[in-house]
């Protein structure tokens, strides 16, 4: 729909013969075909169509994209000769997508913008050149081959500019005084003088396994076989580079086009490539698809995403006949369980640098962890950070914000003798402090306290052991001395 009213945005073979085109207005149409039969335009559905084919398109290239508004483009640098060829590559992909029961125009060019002119506008249905026969392909065809704006195709239709040769060996300013710079720049792109970049689909990943099945795969079991042998060719690849991947994706291709992806991640680098560990996980994943095997799965590719340096560690040793916990069982349980219901929702504690308690600890991602030679995510050191390099003594409960007491002391930069917790009032018979704490100035909000705490660990007469602070100090001018509690030790 326009200001002039509906358009048609798309026309079958039998339309076509009867002069019907995309852009007609609805209104010709029908005059000239009453009972023309027509349906409302999906074009969201078009949209998810499109990027079904180009992640089916990725079995032939990891670099697929789509071409808007109607086509594909894929990226077959180093992949043609898998299929045989630049021929034998178009003609396989013509004869499967054909078989899905679409009307395809596919070409192949040295330059992104000589392909999508020549798949929409060229006269035959499969079109390749070369370098040598680029110029002659390309002249004669419409300028709207071009990827221009449709004021522009209009504009130089009006001058008499219909075909690309029109515009090859006109001088380049007058062009751009008038009809902008995209108009040379598309034209550099086609003919190869201009860069272009490709942007696919999806990342390429940085390692790869695939498999190809001489019968389609229609039961999870076989599927679970295949992603065995996926996950030891991709822990081959990992170990003979020394890297480990943080994110696996599993790629499975159905004989009828559709596609589906399974991704799994992992917390620790040396679980990374265990080729057992990602079978593991990704075996877990594949319910989500047991009802959708179909006409079964004829390829599949296991792909290394987030790719790092593998640090390796040195295993234990088990001594005969005793059984012994692997360090690494804990981070397979966070992986499984993480993937499993989600990385957002299995969360862990990592340490913060940070003198503040309540900021030197945050909840984030099980999934996510750091290079293991960094020091400042061993807690071991983080503790001695904390406490200048002796081990002093945090609670084993520390609380999310501090809780207001009420305090007696002896003297008033002393530890108390009683204070009063939740209605609760309690005598202490032990006191050790204080370790003063200076507030990080720096990175404090307009509501924070900038006072100096000094912390204390107390026992009162039931043996109960708690982390108190007094915030500010009494011999400091300004300082507003208030006692809280932080935390309760086991």
């Amino acid at each position: 729909m326009d200001r002039q009213g509906q358009r048609i945005t798309a026309v079958n073979a039998a339309a076509d013969k009867l002069g019907f085109y995309p852009g007609m207005p609805l209104a010709d149409a029908r005059a000239i075909y009453p009972s023309l039969i027509v349906k409302p335009a999906d074009h969201q559905g078009d949209h998810a169509t499109l990027v079904r084919l180009a992640l089916w398109c990725q079995r032939y290239s990891p670099h697929t994209r789509i071409d808007a508004p109607d086509g594909l483009a894929i990226d077959s640098t180093g992949c043609a000769h898998l299929f045989g060829g630049e021929a034998m590559m178009l003609k396989i992909i013509a004869r499967r997508l054909q078989a899905f029961g679409l009307t395809v125009r596919l070409a192949a060019a040295p330059t992104i913008g000589a392909a999508f002119a020549l798949a929409r506008h060229a006269p035959g249905a499969l079109t390749i050149v070369t370098d040598e026969t680029l110029h002659n392909h390309l002249a004669p065809l419409p300028v709207a081959a071009l990827r221009l704006e449709e004021p522009v195709v209009a504009a130089l239709k009006k001058l008499g500019l219909k075909n690309i040769r029109d515009l090859l060996g006109k001088p380049r300013a007058p062009l751009v005084a008038r009809f902008g710079s995209a108009l040379v720049e598309r034209l550099d792109q086609a003919f190869g003088r201009e860069a272009e970049s490709f942007s696919p689909l999806s990342p390429p990943p940085s390692y790869r396994a695939e498999q190809r099945f001489v019968e389609p795969l229609t039961t999870i079991a076989a599927i679970e076989c295949a992603v065995d042998r996926l996950a030891n060719d991709l822990a081959d690849m990992l170990i003979k580079a020394g890297k480990g991947a943080r994110q696996v994706t599993l790629s499975l291709f159905r004989v009828d086009g559709w596609s589906q992806r399974l991704d799994v991640q992992t917390s620790a680098l040396a679980l990374s490539r265990d080729a057992a560990h990602l079978a593991r996980l990704l075996s877990e994943r594949l319910d989500a698809i047991k009802d959708q095997t179909g006409f079964g799965f004829e390829a599949a590719t296991l792909d290394a995403f987030r790719v790092e340096k593998y640090f390796s560690n040195q295993s234990v040793l088990k001594v005969a006949g005793e059984a012994q916990e692997s360090p690494d069982d804990l981070a397979r349980l966070l992986d499984r369980l993480a993937n499993r219901f989600g990385a957002d929702n299995v969360m862990r504690f990592a340490p913060v640098p940070s003198y503040i308690p309540e900021r030197s600890v945050q909840i984030t991602s099980a999934l996510q962890s750091s290079p293991q030679d960094d020091s400042r995510h061993d807690w071991k050191a983080h503790a001695r950070m904390l406490q200048g390099g002796d081990f002093i003594g945090r609670p084993v409960l520390m609380f999310a914000s501090p809780e207001p007491v009420t305090t007696l002391a002896e003297v008033p930069d002393g530890p108390p003798i009683r204070f009063k917790w939740r209605r609760v009032s309690h005598r202490i018979t032990k006191a050790d402090g204080p370790e003063r704490i200076a507030p990080e100035w720096w990175r404090m909000n307009a509501e924070e306290s900038r006072q100096t705490r000094d912390y204390y660990r107390v026992e009162d007469e039931a043996g109960r052991r708690f982390w108190l602070y007094r915030d500010g100090l009494h011999e400091r001018e300004g300082d507003t001395p208030r006692w809280f509690i932080h935390g309760v030790f086991a």
